[in-house]
């Protein structure tokens, strides 16, 4: 039996305009920070993210992300929980205390166990993705946050 190739999941018919394609960004248009100190984990992130059609910005550590998100108004943290200087969990709380406007924070983490989930969200993440990052979780990951920013329809 020969299967049929997997849609790309840049695009959609949903997206397709004439002949010319929408990337995935400009209709889910967000600004996002990648908070993650493994060089070879930034890259796949990055690389995932590009080939949605965003530019990123990319900080090694948790006073990386402190000093990020007062300079530029981010809408998305990608924020690894483990990182040197500051993990991911100091650096949420004092996000959320901090009188900007709010990004969506979604903590990204190898620990895939129910209560890892549930004690970032305590502290104050949106959201949740375990590592190894796959494309169709960060699209639905982006999809919400877009939504919660009115700059997309959720599907």
């Amino acid at each position: 039996m020969i299967l049929a190739p997997l849609k790309d999941h840049l695009f959609s018919d949903e997206i397709a305009n004439g002949s010319q394609m929408t990337t995935f960004a400009e209709i889910y248009p967000l600004r996002i920070l990648i908070a993650e100190d493994n060089m070879i984990n930034q890259k796949l992130i990055e690389r995932i993210l590009h080939k949605l059609g965003y530019q990123t910005f990319t900080v090694s550590d948790g006073k990386q992300v402190l000093e990020s998100v007062q300079s530029k108004d981010y809408n998305v943290v990608l924020m690894d929980v483990r990182m040197p200087e500051m993990d991911g969990y100091e650096a949420t709380q004092l996000i959320r205390q901090m009188s900007i406007d709010q990004p969506y924070i979604v903590a990204m983490t190898a620990n895939s166990m129910s209560n890892d989930r549930d004690e970032c969200l305590k502290i104050g993440m949106n959201d949740y993705i375990a590592k190894p990052l796959q494309m169709a979780e960060i699209i639905q990951i982006l999809k919400n946050a877009s939504f919660r920013y009115g700059k997309g329809s959720i599907n």
